[in-house]
């Protein structure tokens, strides 16, 4: 049985992964606290780690003793705060955004791929923000956007060792992040009253992005790579997976100039 990690498994997403996927692969599941989240459940070990904090990471990655046999990582990591006009956020709360976001898990891969591993698929996640300009959460949607170039650059830079890097947006999920949301009140308009829908009617569908993950981390899905997918809108069966991996402009942001990139709405 191939060995993933997954990585934030106690946050909503994160969580149902690794119940599910322990069906498939062997997890190693990360958490800022609860090492004891999945000790009922085969085929799963946890470690704390808090992203915040470089020793943290340090000492995780230097705990696996087998990373020749890690196949694949998912970072389903996310740290939303702050939530407020850029102008009034305090800035180490901002800037800590970035670090947890991007700068420290780049900093885990940096390690990975500097060791003697085995590495073939690499998820992230993406989150409101990465494609269009989201108000309120300006940290939030830039460390999400330079994850996205991240898996994009990366994925140029390793397509001759067969690693495929691929990133997701996972839609409206009710987790711990909608509730922060509601939480900094009304004033942030749609926002907020999206999040209490979500939070109302239970969101989106994870089990798509379980299916997706089990489609990015298959044999199936080798050479589709730098891609951005929509988990809940995104049917990967309705496209031929070679005329989907030679097509590099699919699921890809570009700019719209009405001529190679054409809106569609107003054809």
């Amino acid at each position: 049985m191939k060995k993933i990690i997954i990585l934030g498994s106690s946050g909503s997403i994160g969580s149902y992964l690794t119940v599910h996927l322990s069906n498939f692969f062997e997890v190693i599941s990360t958490s800022r606290s609860n090492t004891q989240l999945f000790e009922n459940i085969n085929n799963v070990s946890s470690h704390t780690v808090d992203f915040s904090e470089k020793e943290d990471i340090i000492s995780f990655f230097e705990s696996i003793d087998d990373k020749k046999n890690i196949y694949g990582i998912i970072n389903c990591y996310g740290f939303q705060n702050p939530i407020e006009r850029f102008q009034k956020t305090d800035f180490k709360t901002w800037e800590n955004n970035l670090s947890i976001n991007l700068n420290n898990y780049a900093f885990l891969l940096h390690l990975f791929l500097n060791s003697n591993h085995s590495l073939k698929k690499i998820i992230n996640f993406s989150g409101g923000g990465c494609t269009f300009p989201r108000q309120y959460f300006s940290a939030y949607a830039i460390s999400k956007i330079s994850l996205y170039k991240l898996t994009e650059i990366l994925a140029l830079e390793y397509k001759d060792e067969g690693i495929d890097f691929n990133i997701i947006a996972p839609g409206a999920i009710k987790s711990k992040m909608t509730q922060e949301v509601i939480d900094t009140g009304e004033h942030i308009g749609d926002e907020y009253s999206e999040a209490v829908k979500t939070l109302n009617n239970g969101g989106q569908d994870k089990g798509k992005i379980l299916e997706l993950c089990k489609l990015l981390l298959s044999q199936k899905s080798n050479g589709l790579s730098g891609r951005l997918f929509a988990a809940q809108w995104d049917s990967l069966d309705n496209y031929d997976m070679k005329e989907l991996i030679n097509n590099k402009n699919l699921f890809t942001l570009k700019r719209i100039d009405n001529k190679s990139f054409i809106e569609k709405n107003k054809l």
